[in-house]
């Protein structure tokens, strides 16, 4: 079942990018600079741009499957501290990847004199939106497919009040009557329910874990296609420069989304199911950009306002997914970290660092 979710919304988000993309090639803007199919001295090199597919699909691949690998091979998963710290590093590639690969791109396309609009802030209008929109569609998911947290702190509740009273009447039978088997017995019964409600929460935060890489992915996968389009249709020095960024944004790219799919699911196949469909984005997004290449434009009014919206709902998806369900479940309120020594947890920092510094250094040049 977690197979074909995940499945299902990365082929939405891929279908969403792949229509901008179709959309942008088809549309005929009247105006001289604005629309126009950029002319460019550097002939196409179809060869490489084939090869640039697969080139980036095995970077996507070894990156995202890493961490799956790390966790189930047996001489790896005996050291917990290094997929400790690879999931770190993986925090914080997905909050530089928002902050720089994301969402300054969505404020610049929508700013387009293109556009021609008179609100700068437009971009940060969606991103925002974006987050509020996914606490709402994470809080009601959980709610829906397991059993509410108020619902449970009730019958824990409940459970309490008749154990209680199931004391009490104990008691004050043992002082009037020699014996009291039933009242025994009640005792006994209640308490074995006592340990369910726990069981359920725990449920509850791994249908939040599973419901959270859904939506990592999906913004992964928006961002993917596109970058992937912009690489399928440059040209010269320009296609080498963007390439090699785009591996070593691909790698920690795909780090962060198998360390994710680890901590998620436990089963191997679905883990690497999310692995694959996260290696084939940006390969399909070069593929279209090959296609349509000769009547692409990056200034037309399509493709200034699809690129532009979906880079800021994927950098708010992104900023949700890094804040509140990485930093903040896994770091801030997770009480299995804070026994960890003084030691371990600034290494888990400085691996957070690193990673955000990492993409950091990749965004100089993609």
């Amino acid at each position: 079942m977690a197979v074909t979710c995940s499945t299902a919304l990365w082929l939405m988000a891929t279908t969403m990018a792949l229509f901008s993309a179709l959309a942008t090639a088809a549309d005929d803007d009247s105006a001289v600079d604005c629309g126009a199919v950029a002319k460019t001295e550097d002939a196409y090199d179809t060869s490489m741009h084939i090869a640039a597919v697969f080139i980036i699909f095995g970077v996507s691949i070894a990156g995202s499957m890493f961490p799956v690998v790390s966790a189930h091979v047996a001489c790896l998963h005996k050291s917990r501290s290094v997929v400790a710290l690879l999931n770190a590093f993986g925090f914080g590639v997905v909050l530089a990847t928002a902050c720089i690969h994301m969402i300054p791109p969505a404020i610049e396309t929508l700013n387009n004199p293109c556009l021609n609009l008179s609100y700068e802030g437009l971009a940060m209008v969606f991103v925002v939106l974006t987050v509020l929109l996914m606490q709402v569609i994470e809080t009601e998911l959980v709610l829906l497919v397991s059993k509410p947290p108020a619902a449970v702190a009730l019958i824990e509740t409940d459970e309490e009040d008749v154990e209680h009273g199931n004391r009490a009447v104990a008691a004050f039978t043992s002082v009037s009557t020699p014996t009291v088997p039933v009242v025994h017995g009640d005792h006994h019964h209640h308490h074995s329910h006592h340990h369910a409600p726990s069981s359920d929460l725990k449920d509850s935060s791994d249908v939040r874990k599973k419901i959270n890489v859904l939506i990592f992915e999906i913004g992964v996968a928006i961002h993917s296609v596109i970058i992937g389009l912009n690489l399928g249709v440059v040209t010269g020095n320009s296609f080498t420069t963007l390439l090699t960024a785009l591996c070593f944004h691909q790698f920690f790219e795909g780090v962060a989304v198998g360390s994710s799919a680890v901590s998620a699911f436990s089963s191997v196949r679905t883990a690497v199911s999310t692995a694959v469909a996260f290696s084939l984005t940006t390969p399909l997004g070069i593929v279209v950009g090959i296609g349509i290449n000769s009547s692409y434009s990056e200034t037309s009014t399509t493709s200034l306002w699809v690129r532009g919206t979906l880079d800021a709902i994927a950098g708010g998806i992104l900023i949700y997914t890094g804040l509140v369900e990485l930093l903040t479940y896994q770091y801030t309120i997770n009480p299995e970290f804070h026994t960890k020594s003084t030691g371990l947890r600034w290494l888990n920092y400085l691996f957070l660092w690193l990673g955000a510094g990492a993409m950091a250094v990749v965004g100089y040049w993609a």
